[in-house]
């Protein structure tokens, strides 16, 4: 490698890991306060654990956003800046072809090609599915520990049909109050001493166990008015169970959703033929996102160089402003796709790959009319 292809490759290197990391502290702080703060604000009782945890989650998912946008950014300050710095001059007068010039660039593309297939093909899809199982609370305290369902002396309004009160101590809930609902309406309240909880989900009706002691059962009457009659029932211990299977269902349904199935998966719901077109086309869609997505960084090293010699600036303003304008217009044209991806008469597999070939064509164009200059 001669000491040219060092000299651009290693400002194109830093230019673009500086903003890598400048996008991802952006996109992972924007997340954490979006989801992680609002749920902290649900349940103060979350550990310090799913906080940390949920971050690392978010960081692969913000490295596919932020490596093309980074790369193309990286490129257009960098000759610009060669342009306005009559560098750029120097090399072409020196002999040396656009080809030749842009070596450093064609191997960090390759580089950065390749860390955006890993991720979005692979490791995206997977933190994808585990961060939304993390939104799901409960079932993950459930998995972890049965008592932080509960919390601390305020009323629990989380399990469908059901208003919980308990005092938690030692591990126990004490002053145990549960509120049985029909609709707005009570159907059974249980006031116990002490309930301790324990939980079953991998039996097909998963469910919170309680053991109650001491406890004050009032059941609605024949006439099926709890607030006018009513059957009041003492027992010294009783089991009960509160079903999860509700949750559990919206847990096992985050498995399926497109962006959040693994590569292999994804391949095998596209030629399953027991699914509907509208599901096919889904799944059809999100495979070829992923892989349009994965080649952006050609696209955009192909559109970056030209735009950044014919900038002539050395501020780095008007660069990052056209890379904005370019990274705003392309993901505005792949999220329009998603509002048609289960229309299968729409083609919106093929239509994915749309804003690449424009940005490809338009690249290979300007890129001709600079080398003949």
């Amino acid at each position: 490698m001669s000491i040219l292809d060092r000299y651009i490759g290693k400002q194109l290197l830093v230019s673009s890991l500086f903003a890598i990391t400048v996008i991802m502290i952006i996109l992972i702080l924007g997340s954490v306060f979006q989801d992680v703060l609002r749920k902290l604000a649900e349940r103060p009782d979350i550990s310090l654990y799913f906080v940390l945890k949920f971050i690392v989650l978010v960081i692969p998912i913000s490295l596919s956003l932020a490596v093309p946008f980074s790369f193309l950014t990286a490129i257009l300050l960098t000759f610009s800046r060669l342009s306005a710095d009559s560098e750029f001059i120097a090399m072409r007068m020196a002999g040396f072809s656009m080809a030749r010039i842009c070596l450093p660039v064609a191997l960090l593309t390759v580089f950065y090609t390749g860390i955006c297939g890993w991720v979005n093909l692979s490791i995206t899809p997977a933190a994808k599915m585990e961060m939304e199982g993390m939104k799901n609370t409960l079932i993950n305290l459930a998995k972890r520990d049965p008592m932080q369902l509960f919390q601390d002396q305020k009323v629990m309004k989380e399990l469908p049909g059901y208003l919980i009160w308990a005092k938690k101590e030692d591990g126990l809930l004490r002053n145990f109050q549960m509120i049985k609902l029909n609709g707005y309406l009570p159907k059974a309240l249980a006031i116990a001493e002490t309930a301790r909880v324990s939980v079953d989900l991998e039996s097909k009706e998963a469910e919170v166990l309680m053991k109650m002691n001491n406890m004050n059962l009032m059941l609605e009457g024949d006439a099926g008015d709890f607030m006018q009659e009513s059957r009041p029932i003492f027992m010294r211990e009783a089991d009960t169970g509160v079903s999860l299977a509700q949750l559990k269902s919206i847990d096992d349904t985050v498995k399926d959703q497109p962006e959040n199935v693994s590569l292999l998966n994804l391949i095998r719901k596209v030629g399953d033929s027991s699914l509907d077109r509208k599901q096919r086309s889904t799944y059809r869609t999100e495979l070829s996102m992923r892989m349009a997505f994965s080649v952006s960084c050609l696209a955009f090293a192909l559109i970056g160089v030209p735009l950044g010699v014919t900038a002539q600036r050395r501020e780095s303003s008007l660069g990052f402003v056209i890379s904005l304008g370019i990274a705003v217009a392309y993901y505005t044209l792949l999220t329009a796709v998603q509002w048609v991806r289960d229309n299968e008469n729409a083609y919106p597999h093929l239509l994915v790959w749309v804003p690449n070939i424009l940005i490809v064509i338009l690249g290979i164009s300007m890129f001709r009319r600079l080398n003949r200059k």
